[in-house]
Protein backbone atom coordinates (compact mmCIF):
# COMPACT_ATOMS: atom_id res chain seq x y z
CA UNK A 1 0.00 0.00 0.00
CA UNK A 2 0.76 3.92 -1.11
CA UNK A 3 2.82 5.45 1.77
CA UNK A 4 -0.08 7.73 3.56
CA UNK A 5 2.27 10.62 3.71
CA UNK A 6 3.01 10.84 0.13
CA UNK A 7 -0.28 10.42 -1.44
CA UNK A 8 -1.53 13.63 -3.51
CA UNK A 9 -3.06 16.24 -1.54
CA UNK A 10 -2.23 14.22 1.86
CA UNK A 11 -0.73 17.32 3.69
CA UNK A 12 -3.42 19.66 2.19
CA UNK A 13 -5.85 21.07 5.84
CA UNK A 14 -8.72 23.11 5.54
CA UNK A 15 -12.53 22.15 3.82
CA UNK A 16 -11.11 22.09 0.43
CA UNK A 17 -8.39 19.58 1.46
CA UNK A 18 -10.86 17.31 2.59
CA UNK A 19 -13.12 17.89 -0.33
CA UNK A 20 -10.86 17.05 -2.56
CA UNK A 21 -10.06 14.14 -0.42
CA UNK A 22 -13.63 12.64 -0.05
CA UNK A 23 -14.10 13.52 -3.74
CA UNK A 24 -10.54 10.87 -4.45
CA UNK A 25 -12.08 8.61 -2.48
CA UNK A 26 -15.42 7.73 -3.73
CA UNK A 27 -13.86 8.11 -7.27
CA UNK A 28 -11.56 4.90 -6.16
CA UNK A 29 -14.31 3.07 -4.70
CA UNK A 30 -16.23 3.51 -8.52
CA UNK A 31 -14.23 2.65 -10.35
CA UNK A 32 -12.69 -0.33 -8.59
CA UNK A 33 -15.96 -1.75 -8.05
CA UNK A 34 -16.51 -1.18 -12.21
CA UNK A 35 -13.02 -2.46 -13.36
CA UNK A 36 -11.75 -4.99 -10.85
CA UNK A 37 -13.08 -8.57 -10.97
CA UNK A 38 -12.55 -8.91 -7.08
CA UNK A 39 -14.28 -6.03 -6.39
CA UNK A 40 -17.10 -6.60 -8.69
CA UNK A 41 -18.19 -9.60 -6.42
CA UNK A 42 -18.19 -8.56 -3.60
CA UNK A 43 -21.69 -7.99 -1.70
CA UNK A 44 -22.63 -6.61 1.97
CA UNK A 45 -21.94 -10.13 3.45
CA UNK A 46 -18.33 -10.85 1.85
CA UNK A 47 -17.00 -7.80 3.09
CA UNK A 48 -17.73 -7.94 6.77
CA UNK A 49 -14.56 -10.50 7.40
CA UNK A 50 -12.83 -7.68 6.11
CA UNK A 51 -14.50 -4.99 7.98
CA UNK A 52 -13.97 -7.15 11.50
CA UNK A 53 -10.20 -7.38 10.30
CA UNK A 54 -9.72 -3.78 9.75
CA UNK A 55 -11.40 -3.24 12.95
CA UNK A 56 -8.67 -5.30 14.81
CA UNK A 57 -5.80 -4.04 13.15
CA UNK A 58 -6.52 -0.47 13.65
CA UNK A 59 -6.76 -1.38 17.44
CA UNK A 60 -3.64 -2.75 17.20
CA UNK A 61 -2.10 0.31 15.71
CA UNK A 62 -3.82 2.35 18.80
CA UNK A 63 -2.21 -0.09 20.85
CA UNK A 64 1.28 -0.06 19.73
CA UNK A 65 0.43 3.78 19.81
CA UNK A 66 -0.50 4.13 23.12
CA UNK A 67 2.18 1.79 24.61
CA UNK A 68 4.91 4.64 22.86
CA UNK A 69 3.17 7.86 24.46
CA UNK A 70 1.98 7.77 20.35
CA UNK A 71 4.72 10.63 19.69
CA UNK A 72 6.85 8.24 16.54
CA UNK A 73 6.78 9.32 13.58
CA UNK A 74 6.36 5.29 12.34
CA UNK A 75 3.39 4.58 14.51
CA UNK A 76 1.40 7.54 13.55
CA UNK A 77 1.76 6.65 9.85
CA UNK A 78 0.79 3.29 10.81
CA UNK A 79 -2.40 4.46 12.42
CA UNK A 80 -3.09 6.67 9.51
CA UNK A 81 -3.02 3.75 7.61
CA UNK A 82 -5.07 1.53 9.03
CA UNK A 83 -7.87 4.60 9.78
CA UNK A 84 -7.86 4.56 6.10
CA UNK A 85 -8.14 0.67 5.68
CA UNK A 86 -11.05 1.17 8.00
CA UNK A 87 -12.76 4.18 6.12
CA UNK A 88 -12.84 2.08 2.71
CA UNK A 89 -14.47 -0.73 4.21
CA UNK A 90 -17.03 1.87 5.57
CA UNK A 91 -17.35 3.27 2.04
CA UNK A 92 -17.37 0.19 0.14
CA UNK A 93 -20.48 -0.98 2.13
CA UNK A 94 -22.13 2.66 1.59
CA UNK A 95 -21.56 2.37 -2.01
CA UNK A 96 -22.77 -1.40 -2.19
CA UNK A 97 -25.97 0.25 -0.51
CA UNK A 98 -26.30 2.69 -3.27
CA UNK A 99 -26.28 0.87 -5.77
CA UNK A 100 -29.34 -1.16 -4.35
CA UNK A 101 -31.03 2.88 -4.18
CA UNK A 102 -31.26 2.25 -0.33
CA UNK A 103 -28.57 4.93 1.06
CA UNK A 104 -25.15 7.01 0.44
CA UNK A 105 -22.17 7.50 2.28
CA UNK A 106 -23.45 11.09 2.13
CA UNK A 107 -26.93 9.60 3.84
CA UNK A 108 -24.45 8.06 6.40
CA UNK A 109 -22.02 11.21 6.93
CA UNK A 110 -25.66 13.31 7.66
CA UNK A 111 -27.27 10.79 9.85
CA UNK A 112 -24.59 10.56 12.08
CA UNK A 113 -24.30 14.14 12.16
CA UNK A 114 -27.73 14.54 12.87
CA UNK A 115 -27.90 11.87 15.35
CA UNK A 116 -24.83 13.45 17.44
CA UNK A 117 -26.44 16.39 17.38
CA UNK A 118 -28.82 15.30 19.03
CA UNK A 119 -27.18 13.48 21.34
CA UNK A 120 -25.19 16.12 22.57
CA UNK A 121 -28.03 18.28 23.93
CA UNK A 122 -25.40 19.77 26.51
CA UNK A 123 -23.26 21.27 23.65
CA UNK A 124 -26.20 21.99 21.56
CA UNK A 125 -29.26 22.83 23.22
CA UNK A 126 -29.97 23.66 27.08
CA UNK A 127 -29.26 20.80 28.91
CA UNK A 128 -26.78 20.45 32.32
CA UNK A 129 -24.26 17.85 32.00
CA UNK A 130 -21.38 18.26 34.05
CA UNK A 131 -19.46 15.15 33.80
CA UNK A 132 -19.05 11.85 31.91
CA UNK A 133 -21.57 10.37 33.74
CA UNK A 134 -24.00 12.45 33.41
CA UNK A 135 -23.68 12.36 29.10
CA UNK A 136 -23.83 9.26 29.00
CA UNK A 137 -27.24 8.77 31.09
CA UNK A 138 -28.52 11.91 28.61
CA UNK A 139 -27.11 9.57 25.87
CA UNK A 140 -28.77 6.33 27.00
CA UNK A 141 -31.98 7.74 27.48
CA UNK A 142 -32.14 10.10 24.38
CA UNK A 143 -31.54 6.94 22.32
CA UNK A 144 -34.56 4.79 24.38
CA UNK A 145 -36.69 7.61 23.28
CA UNK A 146 -35.37 7.47 19.83
CA UNK A 147 -35.50 4.20 19.38
CA UNK A 148 -38.93 3.56 20.97
CA UNK A 149 -37.08 1.18 23.28
CA UNK A 150 -39.46 -0.67 26.33
CA UNK A 151 -35.96 -1.08 27.77
CA UNK A 152 -32.63 0.43 28.47
CA UNK A 153 -31.16 -3.17 27.96
CA UNK A 154 -32.98 -3.95 24.39
CA UNK A 155 -30.28 -2.91 21.44
CA UNK A 156 -27.37 -4.60 23.34
CA UNK A 157 -26.10 -6.92 20.39
CA UNK A 158 -26.01 -10.40 21.15
CA UNK A 159 -22.72 -10.66 18.88
CA UNK A 160 -20.25 -8.60 20.74
CA UNK A 161 -17.78 -10.45 22.66
CA UNK A 162 -19.14 -11.03 26.08
CA UNK A 163 -16.43 -9.12 27.93
CA UNK A 164 -17.14 -6.18 26.04
CA UNK A 165 -21.27 -7.32 26.00
CA UNK A 166 -21.06 -7.47 30.07
CA UNK A 167 -19.45 -3.85 30.49
CA UNK A 168 -22.35 -2.21 28.28
CA UNK A 169 -25.01 -4.04 30.42
CA UNK A 170 -23.44 -3.01 33.58
CA UNK A 171 -23.41 0.20 32.02
CA UNK A 172 -26.93 0.68 30.85
CA UNK A 173 -28.08 -0.77 34.22
CA UNK A 174 -25.98 2.25 36.14
CA UNK A 175 -27.26 4.72 33.89
CA UNK A 176 -30.47 3.75 34.57
CA UNK A 177 -30.08 3.52 38.30
CA UNK A 178 -30.33 0.09 38.57
CA UNK A 179 -27.14 -1.51 39.54
CA UNK A 180 -27.25 -3.56 42.26
CA UNK A 181 -24.38 -3.23 45.40
CA UNK A 182 -25.24 -7.17 46.25
CA UNK A 183 -24.26 -8.32 42.92
CA UNK A 184 -20.78 -6.82 43.27
CA UNK A 185 -19.81 -7.97 46.62
CA UNK A 186 -21.92 -11.64 46.98
CA UNK A 187 -19.72 -13.47 44.45
CA UNK A 188 -16.01 -12.06 46.46
CA UNK A 189 -17.30 -12.62 49.47
CA UNK A 190 -17.90 -16.35 49.03
CA UNK A 191 -14.76 -16.69 46.63
CA UNK A 192 -13.56 -19.60 48.38
CA UNK A 193 -17.15 -21.17 48.74
CA UNK A 194 -17.16 -20.78 45.09
CA UNK A 195 -13.81 -22.04 43.59
CA UNK A 196 -14.48 -25.24 46.15
CA UNK A 197 -18.02 -25.38 44.43
CA UNK A 198 -16.32 -25.35 40.63
CA UNK A 199 -13.31 -27.79 41.87
CA UNK A 200 -15.73 -30.25 42.98
CA UNK A 201 -18.46 -29.46 40.20
CA UNK A 202 -17.62 -27.31 37.56
CA UNK A 203 -20.54 -25.40 36.14
CA UNK A 204 -20.78 -22.05 34.28
CA UNK A 205 -22.83 -20.38 36.23
CA UNK A 206 -20.75 -19.65 39.17
CA UNK A 207 -17.95 -18.88 37.18
CA UNK A 208 -20.12 -16.36 35.39
CA UNK A 209 -21.18 -14.56 38.31
CA UNK A 210 -17.11 -14.74 39.60
CA UNK A 211 -16.20 -13.03 35.65
CA UNK A 212 -19.43 -10.90 36.26
CA UNK A 213 -18.37 -9.47 39.77
CA UNK A 214 -15.05 -8.85 38.16
CA UNK A 215 -16.21 -6.68 35.24
CA UNK A 216 -18.83 -4.59 37.34
CA UNK A 217 -15.68 -4.12 39.87
CA UNK A 218 -13.92 -2.74 37.23
CA UNK A 219 -16.28 -0.44 35.95
CA UNK A 220 -16.60 0.86 39.39
CA UNK A 221 -12.74 1.49 40.05
CA UNK A 222 -12.55 3.00 36.10
CA UNK A 223 -10.44 0.47 34.60
CA UNK A 224 -11.54 -1.10 31.84
CA UNK A 225 -11.88 -5.19 32.32
CA UNK A 226 -10.45 -5.77 28.32
CA UNK A 227 -7.31 -3.67 28.99
CA UNK A 228 -6.89 -5.50 32.61
CA UNK A 229 -7.10 -8.70 31.03
CA UNK A 230 -4.86 -8.33 28.34
CA UNK A 231 -2.36 -6.52 30.41
CA UNK A 232 -2.61 -9.46 32.60
CA UNK A 233 -2.20 -11.63 29.92
CA UNK A 234 0.83 -10.36 28.95
CA UNK A 235 2.37 -10.37 31.88
CA UNK A 236 1.64 -13.84 31.91
CA UNK A 237 2.90 -14.65 28.81
CA UNK A 238 5.93 -12.44 29.78
CA UNK A 239 6.83 -15.38 33.03
CA UNK A 240 5.81 -18.77 30.86
CA UNK A 241 8.72 -17.42 28.49
CA UNK A 242 10.77 -16.74 30.85
CA UNK A 243 10.17 -20.06 32.64
CA UNK A 244 10.59 -21.48 29.14
CA UNK A 245 14.37 -20.00 28.37
CA UNK A 246 14.84 -21.52 32.35
CA UNK A 247 18.47 -24.04 31.88
CA UNK A 248 17.03 -27.48 32.71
Amino acid sequence: MANPASSPGAHERGAEGMHTAIVRLDELVRTLRTECPWDREQTHTSLRRYLLEETYETLEALDARTGTNGETEVLDRDLCEELGDLLYQVWFQAHLASERGAFSIVDVAQGVRDKLIARHPHVYGDVDAPDADAVRANWDAIKLQEKGRDSVMDGIPQTLPALLRAVKVQKRAAAAGLSDDDRLREPFVETEGALAELRAEPNEHTLGELLLAAVELGRRIKVDPEDALRAATERAESHYRALEAEPG
